[in-house]
């Protein structure tokens, strides 16, 4: 699977999207553009937000589809990376055909159900993981580096950003717990989930 959200002039202000699905029979046409879209390369099923109704306000004309990535008229464009690596993509939509039994809930409730997956996603974007083991590589690194005649870990200055990393790495490690905590008990989680995405990026750029 992959995630069709995100569109040239739909980013941070998702509900301006301009994918369109028109019902025609017991099918949706689908014309549009989804951009950032990770993976999109190796994904057969992509989850879509698509603009049902242009008439209501942005958020109450969305709907959620389900869409075959093999369907003619959808076409992969790789976006290069300053790493040279093509992780995520442009996905076209040229008169894509969507079996009506596709559509996820009802028409037109697909803000609702695309913010309620958001929140969720969330409570993993933060990247624990990753700056888990980012950090474990630059303490490595800088055990071998020689600063001064001794190890760069022995800098005073240098050890105090790696312990300070280390403190909110741990501080988030704990809240991405106590939410993921709270999820499996049947609770939704709420500000603390964006907050994580923040400081998980702040950390990770520190790193």
């Amino acid at each position: 699977w992959c995630q069709g959200y995100s569109e040239p002039g739909a980013g941070s202000d998702l509900a301006s999207l301009k994918t369109k699905a028109v019902r025609e029979g017991d099918h949706y046409v689908v014309n549009g553009q989804k951009t950032w879209t990770t993976f999109g390369q190796h994904a057969n099923m992509i989850f879509c937000l698509v603009r049902t109704d242009s008439t209501v306000k942005q958020q109450a004309g969305i709907s959620f589809l389900l869409i075959d990535m093999n369907t003619p008229g959808i076409e992969v464009r790789p976006i290069i990376l300053l790493d040279g690596s093509a992780e995520v993509n442009e996905v076209w939509f040229t008169d894509v055909k969507v079996p009506v039994e596709n559509l996820v809930g009802e028409e037109n409730s697909g803000w609702t159900y695309a913010k309620y997956l958001l929140t969720h996603e969330r409570t993993n974007i933060a990247g624990v993981g990753f700056s888990t083991a980012g950090l474990a590589a630059v303490k490595r690194i800088a055990k071998a580096e020689i600063c001064g005649g001794k190890p760069l870990i022995q800098n005073p200055l240098f050890a105090a950003r790696v312990a300070q990393v280390e403190i909110d790495l741990m501080a988030m490690s704990t809240t991405n717990l106590r939410i993921v905590s709270q999820a499996a008990a049947g609770g939704a989680p709420g500000v603390e989930a964006s907050m994580l995405k923040v400081k998980g990026t702040i950390i990770r750029q520190e790193i």
